[in-house]
């Protein structure tokens, strides 16, 4: 298989178990202040939709020759996408999670697998195409893992486990 298909197959992989894992999940308690780690889940889903762009612009700063790195630390860019999403609906949030992916999809079909495994030195890091989408993919499947445990401990009314 190639590498290119690999990393189709862990985006779609990563992103099913993300909304799964926030299927079930009535939407009041998407807004639940520090439900899963710092955030909520809605500005969890504010910051994968921010992280998954910033990627993809780093996949194209690298693909057309003129790689470069985010300057801020990632918990200000975190805020700041965060900040910019405040208020909207799950609807929403799931819309703009769902066109983002077919973004990077889109740009997943026109690289071949040598230029996602191409290496760049941006400044003391060592980075590849690749890299930066499978930390996209890390990053859904750590956010689904902890999405899957707090709603275990925080089941919807009726659905406790017996003797609790």
């Amino acid at each position: 298989m190639s590498i290119r298909a690999q990393l189709y197959d862990a985006l779609r992989r990563s992103r099913r178990a993300l909304l799964a894992a926030a299927h079930d999940l009535p939407e009041p308690l998407w807004y639940v202040p520090a439900a899963v780690g710092p955030w909520s889940v809605a500005e969890w889903f504010a910051i994968r939709i921010e992280a998954e762009n910033r990627a993809l612009t780093v996949v194209h700063s690298l693909h057309h020759g003129r790689p470069f790195l985010y300057d801020l630390p990632e918990a200000e860019l975190d805020a700041h996408a965060v900040a910019r999403r405040r208020g909207w609906s799950r609807d929403h949030l799931l819309r703009e999670l769902y066109q983002q992916r077919e973004e990077t999809m889109i740009t997943l079909a026109a690289l071949t697998d040598e230029a996602l495994a191409r290496s760049y030195t941006v400044g003391d890091r060592v980075l590849s195409p690749l890299a930066v989408l499978m930390a996209v993919v890390a990053a859904e499947d750590e956010l689904a893992a902890r999405l899957r445990a707090w709603h275990t401990a925080h089941p919807p009314a009726g659905c406790e486990p017996a003797g609790g």
